[in-house]
């Protein structure tokens, strides 16, 4: 049963002018990074529509947006209202629910190993369940939900830009953070699937966990993997990389070519992003389960050479199985 934490969403203080004064001053003080995002945005604009088409390019793919992907229609037209009307929503689950592949058994192993999953914008919690339960499929491990709630379409896109620009992203990563912060204590190994606005909040764990003395250490342990990524930036820590061999954190990006998200994202920001971008130039579509899963687990973006890929229907990559650190990127 999934629990609302108040103090991980706080209410928002003062009253409606003070909100507007202080949002108003967070544009004027940071117009320069939103206008460069605006002029991003705008260029990439004939490309918009295809974030959700083809809808369902893969037959047996569980499309977001397809009545059939839900248990009933309610669920369905409930998921599709919380993407137009804005109100804040709890979230459905800070890591605590768990998604398993069907027919799972647990393996007799002393390696104790995690994997989270962090949705993108508008996502209800029937959506994020669903986009969870084709990643845990995928890859035949339990998934472990980290659910941003959906305030509406407008208010999540105004969120992202302020995490994105401004860096205003606490209160939309901060419990995630907090999360995968104790997983990591107690964890040999952490894997973060992030989708769409997850690479954003990502970002910000990366940025949080490399400059805490005692989190460092476990650094290592982390593997984040960015679909359809939003962010404009992921960074690694030079000194752990050369300790240990590989990335750390280790960090891999997976784009199709023709979806706005990820132009506007990964793709503009490759610059100051580390890990691997493996993209398939003429694909479509923003979705994550009818646009970019099953694609990952044949191998479509990479020909099998990402270590994520190793990881589809239960394989396990070798401790060598990184791809090597390029200082030139």
């Amino acid at each position: 049963m999934s629990q609302y934490h108040p103090e991980a969403f706080p209410p928002s203080s003062g009253n409606l002018l003070e909100r507007t004064g202080r949002t108003a001053g967070n544009i004027v003080r940071g117009h320069r990074p939103l206008g460069r995002e605006l002029l991003n945005a705008v260029v990439n604009l004939p490309i918009l529509p295809w974030i959700l088409f083809p809808m369902q390019p893969e037959p047996d793919s569980h499309s977001e947006f397809l009545p059939g992907s839900y248990t009933s229609l309610w669920e369905y037209f409930s998921a599709i209202a919380q993407v137009v009307v804005p109100t804040e929503r709890k979230s459905a689950s800070y890591g605590n629910l768990a998604v398993l592949p069907p027919d799972y058994i647990w393996p007799q192993s002393k390696r104790q190993t995690k994997w989270f999953f962090i949705n993108g914008i508008c996502t209800s919690p029937s959506m994020a369940l669903l986009e969870a339960r084709e990643v845990a499929l995928a890859f035949q491990r339990p998934i472990h939900l980290i659910h941003t709630p959906t305030a509406g379409f407008v208010r999540d896109i105004a969120g992202a830009l302020n995490a994105r620009a401004l860096r205003k992203d606490g209160r939309l990563s901060r419990p995630a953070y907090n999360v995968v912060r104790n997983a990591l204590l107690s964890h040999d190994q952490v894997v973060l699937v992030t989708y769409s606005q997850g690479a954003i909040v990502a970002s910000y764990i990366a940025r949080k966990m490399l400059k805490d003395p005692q989190l460092r250490e476990h650094a290592h342990k982390l593997e984040i993997y960015s679909i359809g990524g939003a962010a404009d930036s992921l960074h690694i820590d030079y000194a752990l990389t050369a300790e240990h061999g590989h990335t750390v954190p280790y960090v891999e990006h997976f784009a199709n070519g023709k979806d706005f998200f990820a132009r506007v994202g990964i793709l503009a920001k490759y610059h100051s992003t580390s890990g691997p971008i493996f993209f398939v130039a003429e694909r479509k579509g923003h979705m994550l389960n009818p646009h970019y899963i099953k694609g990952i687990v044949r191998g479509d973006y990479c020909d099998g050479r990402s270590r994520l890929s190793k990881y589809a229907n239960g394989g396990e990559p070798g401790v060598d199985d990184y791809i090597p650190f390029d200082r030139r990127r």
